[in-house]
C-alpha cells in the first residue's frame, strides 16, 4: 500500500466525517440552558388571566409554565401538563420596578428527544431569590423545535395564546416564540460537541469506518481486477443464484406491500412503533427506562420508572439513526422489511451449508429446494403473517428470527469446520437474538451448544484443545441465555425475565389466576393441542374462504393457567410445507444419511428446550408460532436433503408433494394475513379496514355470492 493511497483514503474519510457533521449541525438545535434566568415584565394583564411563559410539546402532549395575575401587586406561577392537574405557587409580590427575576429549571428545557441528556422530572423556580416551586412534575418528551416562550400555539386550557408583557434575557434580548436568539451557530457547535456529543462521536466513527473499508476498494489499496469489473461479478452472482433472487425479491416485495397496507411507504409512523427509538435514546443516556409515551399500557413500573420487557437488540440497531436524528419513530416498517429479507438470505445460506454437509454439492440448490425452504419461509410461514401489522411485538419476533437463523447457519459451519471461528459468529447472533426475542435466541444458543456437543461426541477420543473448546462454547451459550436475566436484574433487581407483578396490566386478581408466574406445567396439554393437533380452521364461501377458528379450544382442559389465548393455527395447518419437510423429511434424512445422523439428532434435541418453554407458557397466540420458525427452517433444510437422498421415481414424487405443500402454505398465509390485517388487529388505519371490506364485496359479487342482509 502506497503513501499516496493512505493520504487519499484519509482525505475521503475526513470529507465524509465533515459532511456528516455539517448536515447534523444544520438540523441540530442548540440545547437550552438549565437553569434559565429570565426577567418577566408584565403589561397590565387582566386579573385571573393566565399567560404563557414557557410552552413545550405539542397539542395533546404539551407542558405549560405560566403566570396568573391576582391583583395589581400579586401574581402566582403555575405548571400544567396536558391531561394532568395543575400546580400553583404561593403568591408573589410584584416589585415596584415591575420586573421579576426568574431562575427556572423545568423538564421542558431539557426533556428533548435527541439531546441525550439525562431527563429531569423536577420543576424548580426562584422568583427574586425566593424559591416558589421545587416539586416533581409530569412532563412529555418534546421534539427539539417544540418549545415557545411568551406564547402558546398548541392550545389547551392552561393559559392564553400570548404573554402581554415581555420575557427578557439578562442581556436584554427578548424571548418570544421559538428561542432563535439562543440558537446561534456558536451555541449549536458548543452543544453538539460538549452536551449532545453522540453525533460528533458518530461522525468520527463513520469517518474511521470509511477509512478502514476503503482499503478494499480498487485504486485505494486493493488491487483492481480489470478482467472482472464489479458489475460483471454481481451479474454473474445473480445468474448463478437466480432462483433465490427471484423468490426472495418477490417475497420481500409482497411483505413490504402488505406491511405498508399497500402503499410501499416504509417510513410512516406506526401506533406503538416508537419504543425502540426511545430505548435507543435511553441507552445513549446510560439508562434502561423509557418515557411513559414510549411504552404506555405495556409498561413495567419499578421504583417510579417505566421499562419495557422487550429486548434491546432492535434498539441497538437503531443507534445510528437516533444519533443523527434520522426518521425517529418512523423505522418500524422499514426495519421489519430488512429483517424479513435478511432472514431469507440466512435461509438460503443455511440450505447450501446443509447440502454441502450431506455431500450434495456446494453450488446452487435445486429450484424446488429453494422454493420449498426460502419460499416456504418467506410467503408460506408465520413470518409473513407478522407483516399484518408493523409494531413492536412483530418487529421483536422478526429481529429475533433473523439473528437466530444466521446463528444456526454459523453453528452448522462450526460443525463442518470446528477449527474455525464460525462459532463466534453463531454466539454473537444467538445473544443478539435473545435480546430481541428470548425464545428464538434460546433456540439459537441451544443449537450452537448442540453442535459443540456433536463435535465433542464425534471426536471424543481426541483430548485436544479443540475438544476443550467445545466445552467452553457450551458454557458461553448458557451465559448468553442468562444475559437476558442479567439485563432483567439491571431493570428490576430480579433475575425473572418478565416480572409480571410490575406490569400495569396485571392487578392482584389477574396475577392470582396464574399464581404470578409465566410458566406452568399444566399448560402442556392445551399447548400441544393448540400448536400440533387441533385443526382450528374453517372454510366459508365468502372471501377469503379460509379462516382461523376461535381462540377457545373445543375441548375442556381443566386446571390450566392460560392468561391469554388468541386465535391460533397449529404448525401443520399454518405451515404445511415447512412442517412436512421438517418432520417427514428429517426422518428420511436420518434414515438415508448415516454420516449426518448425529447432527440431525442434535438439531431436534436443540428444539426441545425452547419448545417446552413455549408450551408451558401462559399465552397462546398465532404470532408465537413464528418463534418456532428458526427450528422449522433448519429441520426443513435437512428434510430437503433427505428427499434428495431418495432414489427415483419416489424422489420426483416427494419433490412434487413438497412444492404442493408449500403452495398451499402460501395460500393459507396470504389468506389469514389479509383477514387479520383487515378485520382483527388493532392499530391499523381505518382505510385499511374499509378497503378490505370493499375487496370482500367485490370478490363475493364476482363469484355470485349475495351479501348478507
Amino acid at each position: 500500500m502506497t503513501l499516496r493511497s493512505l493520504w487519499l483514503r484519509g482525505l475521503i474519510a475526513v470529507a465524509v466525517a465533515l459532511t456528516v457533521a455539517l448536515l447534523s449541525l444544520q438540523r441540530y438545535r442548540a440545547p437550552l440552558p438549565s437553569p434559565l434566568t429570565l426577567d418577566l415584565i408584565l403589561d397590565a394583564p387582566a386579573a385571573g388571566r393566565a399567560e404563557p411563559l414557557i410552552t413545550a410539546g405539542r397539542t395533546g402532549a404539551g407542558d405549560f409554565f405560566f403566570v396568573r395575575l391576582h391583583d395589581a401587586s400579586t401574581v402566582t406561577f403555575g405548571y400544567e401538563s396536558w391531561g394532568e392537574p395543575g400546580r400553583f405557587s404561593p403568591p408573589v409580590k410584584i416589585p415596584a420596578s415591575g420586573r421579576i427575576r426568574l431562575v427556572i429549571e423545568t423538564p421542558g428545557l431539557t426533556l428533548v428527544r435527541g439531546s441525550f441528556r439525562p431527563p429531569t422530572d423536577r420543576l424548580r423556580v426562584m422568583a427574586d431569590g425566593v424559591e416558589v416551586f421545587n416539586v416533581k412534575v409530569h412532563a412529555f418528551v418534546r421534539n427539539p423545535d417544540e418549545i415557545q416562550f411568551a406564547a402558546n400555539s398548541i392550545g389547551g386550557t392552561a393559559c392564553s395564546a400570548a404573554l402581554k408583557g415581555q420575557l427578557l434575557l439578562p442581556d436584554g434580548r427578548e424571548l418570544r416564540g421559538p428561542p432563535a436568539v439562543l440558537d446561534t451557530w456558536r451555541a449549536r457547535v458548543a452543544g453538539w460537541l460538549l452536551v449532545t456529543r453522540w453525533p460528533a462521536v458518530g461522525a468520527l466513527a463513520l469517518g474511521l469506518a470509511v477509512f478502514l473499508v476503503s482499503r478494499w476498494l480498487p485504486g485505494l489499496g486493493a488491487p483492481s481486477n480489470r478482467g472482472a469489473p464489479l458489475r460483471h461479478q454481481l451479474a454473474a452472482a445473480v445468474r448463478t443464484h437466480r432462483v433465490f433472487v427471484i423468490v426472495a425479491t418477490l417475497s420481500t416485495f409482497v411483505f413490504a406491500w402488505r406491511v405498508s397496507y399497500g402503499t410501499l411507504n416504509l417510513t410512516q409512523p406506526e401506533t406503538f412503533g416508537e419504543f425502540y427509538d426511545f430505548q435507543a435514546e435511553s441507552l445513549l443516556q446510560g439508562r434502561l427506562d423509557v418515557p411513559w409515551e414510549a411504552i404506555g399500557g405495556e409498561a413495567f413500573v419499578y421504583r417510579g420508572k417505566n421499562y419495557g420487557y422487550f429486548g434491546v437488540t432492535p434498539a441497538l440497531l437503531r443507534l445510528p439513526f437516533v444519533i443523527f436524528d434520522v426518521q425517529f419513530g418512523r423505522l418500524t416498517r422499514l426495519l421489519m422489511v430488512v429483517y424479513f429479507a435478511a432472514t431469507l438470505l440466512a435461509c438460503y445460506l443455511l440450505l447450501r451449508t446443509v447440502r454441502t454437509l450431506a455431500g450434495q454439492g456446494e453450488g446452487q440448490p435445486p429450484a424446488w429446494a429453494t422454493l420449498s425452504v426460502v419460499g416456504g419461509a418467506g410467503l408460506g410461514s408465520t413470518l409473513f403473517y407478522l407483516g399484518s401489522r408493523a409494531y413492536v411485538y412483530h418487529e421483536a419476533i422478526l429481529c429475533g428470527v433473523m439473528f437466530a437463523v444466521f446463528g444456526c447457519w454459523a453453528a452448522l459451519r462450526h460443525w463442518r469446520e470446528p477449527a474455525t471461528r464460525a462459532w463466534t459468529v453463531s454466539l454473537a447472533c444467538g445473544v443478539l437474538s435473545v435480546h430481541a426475542r428470548p425464545p428464538t435466541g434460546f433456540f439459537a444458543l441451544t443449537f450452537l451448544g448442540a453442535m459443540a456437543a456433536a463435535v465433542l461426541i464425534a471426536r471424543w477420543r481426541e483430548r485436544t484443545a479443540l475438544a476443550r473448546r467445545q466445552v467452553i462454547i457450551g458454557a458461553l451459550c448458557g451465559a448468553g441465555v442468562f444475559s437476558f436475566n442479567l439485563l432483567s436484574y439491571a431493570k428490576f433487581e430480579t433475575f425473572e425475565g418478565c416480572p409480571l407483578r410490575y406490569n400495569v396490566q396485571y392487578d392482584a386478581a389477574r396475577l392470582a389466576r396464574i399464581d404470578g408466574k409465566q410458566f406452568h406445567l399444566v399448560n402442556l396439554p392445551i399447548a400441544i393441542d393448540t400448536y400440533l393437533v387441533r385443526p382450528n380452521f374453517r372454510f366459508e364461501r365468502a372471501f377469503p374462504f379460509f379462516f382461523i377458528g376461535t381462540g377457545t379450544p373445543e375441548r375442556e382442559w381443566r386446571d390450566t393457567k392460560i392468561d391469554y389465548h388468541d386465535k391460533t393455527l397449529g404448525f401443520p395447518y399454518a405451515m404445511p410445507g415447512l412442517f412436512g419437510l421438517a418432520t417427514l423429511g428429517s426422518i428420511l434424512a436420518f434414515r438415508r444419511l448415516r454420516a449426518q445422523r448425529l447432527v440431525i439428532a442434535a438439531t431436534w434435541a436443540a428444539g426441545v428446550p425452547m419448545t417446552f418453554a413455549m408450551f408451558v407458557a401462559i399465552a397462546l397466540t398465532h404470532r408465537y408460532t413464528a418463534d418456532f420458525c428458526p427450528f422449522l427452517i433448519v429441520a426443513a433444510a435437512w428434510g430437503v436433503v433427505g428427499l434428495d437422498a431418495v432414489g427415483p421415481p419416489w424422489r420426483n414424487r416427494l419433490r412434487a408433494v413438497a412444492i404442493a405443500a408449500t403452495a398451499v402454505a402460501v395460500w393459507i398465509t396470504l389468506t389469514i394475513t389479509l383477514h387479520h390485517q383487515g378485520k382483527e388487529v388493532w392499530g391499523v388505519p381505518d382505510h385499511v379496514r374499509t378497503d378490505y371490506a370493499a375487496l370482500q364485496r367485490r370478490v363475493d359479487a364476482f363469484l355470485g355470492k349475495k351479501p348478507a342482509p
